[in-house]
């Protein structure tokens, strides 16, 4: 007989758990695991029930499992685990406040150092004259109100929840494979720009960055272009972007400034691009990329709509699970954040997958690539 809160295995689901505790050992297997977990000084002194590792475990499995509690997520991954390498004879299933220990136990360390290790951390190179895009991109979820939350991650008003506290996510990601390269995780009063700041040390020659210039600053604009990785941002309808000098292709030369900051102090040189978006708006892109023959208009028009966010990660990991994800689950700051690094990890266990299926190989752009 099923425990309370338990759900009666069939011979389907049995077979689901055994793929899903697969592609979470396959993408990280035990040994590194293990490897993190020594790394951040979590390694039993004594054998638990719920050692590190299978914490780690529990942590990914929490997002193939999305509308399921702690407990039968616990139960689902060592099923599977149980069949796919024959773990765990014997094991008995904890209480919850037993999980809820073992979580803070395992803390946020040891998902951080795993996405490090498997995370490329920096674009991959490519021959010249390709310029890969990437989007950097940032987000906001929410997560309980309890007082820890609110006091560490701070609150901000929503348009169906009132007042409550969200937690910051910023990542540069490949628009190619819809991989995560890097990330940084903070606080509301951490700004967008802040945490954006983190990522630029991934980019490089050859990168051509996607982003969106309202929600970050001129002054990551700068900083980004001391990586040498060229730039290729919206600017939405606030930003004055005088012509300076048309260009052939219909674009033209300009200058961004701070919309506080005296005329021309501190300009930047830009590019500016004209188009009707999608839904028939009149847009502008701007761009470090200064001449036509460098790269025409249309041609930076169309990079720019391959542009992939956060919100699309949510809904590639969301889309499999029989529940959208609206709220992260946990009461305190460290397993909200354990949560999070989690949440990256499998998307980055699912697209590889998905890169390895299609034999992209090391992300190569093809010969028709326009850029």
């Amino acid at each position: 007989m099923a425990r309370t809160g338990q759900v009666t295995s069939t011979e389907t689901d049995r077979l689901t758990d055994a793929i899903a505790a697969g592609i979470l050992t396959w993408a990280f297997p035990p040994s590194l695991v293990d490897e993190v977990v020594a790394a951040a000084g979590r390694t039993e002194r004594r054998t638990r029930a719920l050692m590190a590792r299978t914490m780690v475990y529990h942590s990914l499995a929490m997002w193939l499992y999305p509308s399921y509690g702690h407990e039968e997520v616990m139960r689902r991954l060592m099923q599977g685990l149980s069949r796919k390498h024959r773990w765990v004879g014997g094991w008995r299933m904890p209480s919850p406040s037993a999980l809820t220990q073992a979580r803070q136990r395992l803390g946020a360390v040891p998902l951080r150092l795993l996405f490090r290790k498997v995370a490329p951390g920096a674009v991959p190179q490519t021959a010249t004259g390709f310029r890969q895009p990437v989007t950097l991109d940032t987000l906001t979820l929410r997560v309980p109100d309890s007082p820890a939350n609110r006091l560490h991650f701070g609150t901000a008003a929503t348009a169906d929840h009132g007042v409550v506290p969200q937690v910051r996510v910023a990542a540069l990601g490949h628009c190619g494979t819809h991989t995560v390269l890097d990330a940084a995780v903070g606080p509301l009063p951490v700004g967008a720009s802040c945490l954006a700041l983190e990522l630029l040390p991934s980019l490089g020659k050859g990168t051509l960055l996607l982003a969106e210039l309202d929600a970050l600053s001129v002054d990551v604009w700068r900083q980004a272009t001391a990586t040498h990785a060229d730039l290729l941002w919206k600017a939405g309808p606030a930003w004055d972007l005088p012509v300076d000098e048309m260009l052939a292709d219909g674009s033209y030369l300009s200058w961004l400034v701070e919309p506080d900051a005296p005329a021309r102090a501190a300009a930047v040189p830009v590019r500016v691009i004209s188009y009707t978006g999608w839904s028939g708006s009149a847009d502008r892109l701007i761009t470090t990329v200064l001449t036509p023959d460098d790269a025409a208009a249309g041609q930076l028009v169309q990079a720019h709509h391959t542009r992939w966010g956060l919100a699309d990660m949510l809904a590639d990991i969301a889309s499999g699970g029989p529940s959208r994800i609206t709220v992260l689950r946990s009461r305190g700051p460290e397993l909200v954040e354990q949560e999070i690094w989690a949440m990256l990890l499998v998307h980055h266990a699912v697209r590889g997958l998905i890169v390895d299926a299609q034999d992209l190989g090391p992300w190569l752009p093809t010969p028709t690539d326009p850029l």
